[in-house]
């Protein structure tokens, strides 16, 4: 009787640490990305820029509202704002775009390259050559 429940006793601990591990193992699994904060970063920044766009015109119309109380008939005073200026700020940006994209893009041949590379040397044991137009190939494989 007392090798039974000694049995039983050693399935029950048995039991219980699989189901502990098992437990560990699932929490140890990384959740589903969450992308919250960088939609939250981008809602901030965008928030920031309207606050500051606001506060600058309403500063000019202040400004413009004063002059006007003064006795000022003239015409608005110039912002600093031309079409130009507005046409390079927008071409800087999407220049600053197109180089984050194009570096992001020869960032991923690297590592492609590196992988593929890595594959045919190492794994499949091909020798690399380089032909007349100074493309790699790989032979002997």
């Amino acid at each position: 009787m007392l090798n039974r429940t000694l049995k039983i006793a050693s399935v029950v601990a048995l039991s219980v640490s699989c189901a502990v591990l098992a437990s560990s193992a699932a929490h140890a699994q990384n959740p589903p990305m969450d992308m919250s904060w960088a939609i939250r970063s981008q809602m901030n920044a965008y928030n920031q820029g309207q606050a500051r766009a606001n506060a600058a015109a309403t500063q000019y119309y202040q400004y413009m509202q004063q002059l006007r109380a003064a006795g000022y008939t003239g015409p608005s005073l110039p912002t600093g704002v031309t079409n130009e200026s507005l046409r390079a700020s927008i071409n800087a940006a999407n220049q600053a775009g197109q180089a984050y994209n194009r570096a992001q893009f020869d960032n991923s041949q690297r590592r492609s390259n590196a992988t593929y590379d890595y594959s045919m040397r190492a794994i499949r044991g091909c020798t690399p050559y380089v032909d007349q137009y100074g493309r790699v190939g790989y032979a002997g494989c």
